[in-house]
């Protein structure tokens, strides 16, 4: 029988700052008394703690284990700066999501030999038994929803065109229909932007559900390297970026999702749906380096952060 870890016991806000600082956390940049105001009010000590991670640990000596050179000030920022990252991301992916969907009702329109209830009704045939009645359950728990309910009322499961599926689908269940028509057509772009799809899902339910996003920019994947399409790839080289580069950003699963969104937004959202995106993400930059000189010797912040304001001024900017 497995172990079963400890459980930790709950501190109070005085202890929290005495546990801080016996971890190395110094009080400078913010004071410990501004520090427990904003533990009692603000900010949760488990929510702020998580970035402790982008900080290296002293090894040997008789600070061994401590964080070197982290502020509590630093904790707060990187907090304040992940909540600005996630209220840009979020309509990003919205948008992506939205103009994928007009695009793929724009191709079954198109095809002469698809008449969009066909192709649905195909969809939920291709499905196993689990995924079926998952997704037969999505909709059905839609009958009551003050928005969309009238819609699933209308079209039955068995009646139902495409077009009123994808107004009805979540994001996930969207992308799994974008694959089975990319296989349905035989198309490979269309795999590659399901691809895209599925990144962007992954963020829009970080961003939406206020998942930290900053303090895993130090992490990367057990493999080698994730796998992305190669237009991604030829993309990136196009804006100067290197391999040795890639492959060093892309083993980030955080940063690959970012940097896939922001190239699947150039790809899926046209021009004119797009207006005031390149203002926000001004914005979003001058919050992130307000104070970029208390990170410029963290080579991981340093560095992810040049990365992703790369990657985002080249395709939204």
């Amino acid at each position: 029988m497995a172990d079963i870890p400890s459980r930790k016991p709950i501190l109070t806000i005085e202890q929290q700052i005495e546990h801080l600082r016996r971890k190395g956390v110094s009080f400078e940049l913010c004071s410990e008394a501004e520090a427990a105001r904003i533990l009692a009010g603000q900010d949760h000590y488990f929510r702020l703690a998580a970035y402790r991670v982008l900080f290296p640990k002293r090894v040997g000596g008789p600070r061994d284990g401590q964080y070197a050179g982290l502020d509590f000030g630093h904790l707060v920022d990187l907090a304040a700066i992940d909540r600005e990252l996630r209220s840009f991301l979020l309509p990003l992916t919205l948008d992506v999501e939205n103009s994928a969907k007009t695009r793929l009702v724009e191709r079954i329109t198109e095809k002469p030999d698809e008449d969009g209830y066909s192709i649905f009704s195909d969809y939920l045939a291709a499905l196993n038994h689990g995924d079926r009645n998952r997704r037969e359950g999505e909709l059905n728990r839609l009958k009551k929803d003050a928005y969309l309910g009238s819609l699933v009322s209308r079209y039955p499961i068995g009646e139902m065109p495409a077009w009123v599926f994808l107004e009805l689908s979540s994001f996930g269940a969207f992308a799994d229909f974008y694959l089975f028509c990319a296989d349905r057509w035989g198309d490979s772009g269309m795999r590659d932007e399901h691809y895209m799809l599925r990144r962007a899902n992954s963020l829009r339910n970080a961003a939406a559900h206020s998942s930290a996003i900053v303090n895993g920019l130090g992490s990367s994947s057990s493999a080698p390297q994730l796998r992305y399409p190669a237009p991604l790839a030829a993309a990136l080289g196009e804006i100067g970026v290197s391999k040795r580069l890639r492959r060093s950003k892309m083993r980030n699963p955080r940063i690959l999702q970012m940097t896939v969104l922001a190239y699947a937004y150039s790809r899926f959202v046209p021009r004119e749906k797009a207006e005031g995106t390149p203002e926000r993400l001004l914005a979003l930059a001058d919050r992130s380096e307000l104070h970029g000189d208390w990170y410029a010797g963290n080579t991981v912040i340093a560095s992810s952060h040049d990365f992703i304001a790369m990657v985002f001024k080249a395709w939204l900017g």
